[in-house]
């Protein structure tokens, strides 16, 4: 991925509940709350330009049909990163 100008950061997997979900993805949480069942949630952090709108292409590409959640945009990225990030330490000292 550095080849395209961003790279990954950090990466967490969990297991989630509909709660830990619609306080995370907010709006977008019923999108998702089926699939909470079937296994945990991958996060991956990507970092530099135009990282939001290369990660929708590849997703778009590579995972088409299946639910991925991707900032919708730049202005909101960093603060969709911080709700799932911050919910994994919180999780973790419990």
């Amino acid at each position: 991925m550095v080849g395209k100008g961003f790279s990954l950061v950090q990466t967490k997997e969990m297991s989630m509940k509909t709660e830990d979900a619609q306080r995370v993805f907010r709006e977008k949480a019923s999108d998702f709350l089926l699939l909470l069942n079937k296994g945990p949630v991958i996060a991956l952090e990507f970092n530099g330009d135009d990282a939001v709108q290369e990660c929708h292409l590849i997703v778009n590409g590579l995972f088409n049909g299946t639910k991925m959640f991707v900032s919708e945009k730049k202005e909101t990225a960093s603060g969709d990163v911080d709700s799932f990030y911050n919910f994994a330490e919180i999780q973790m000292g419990i």
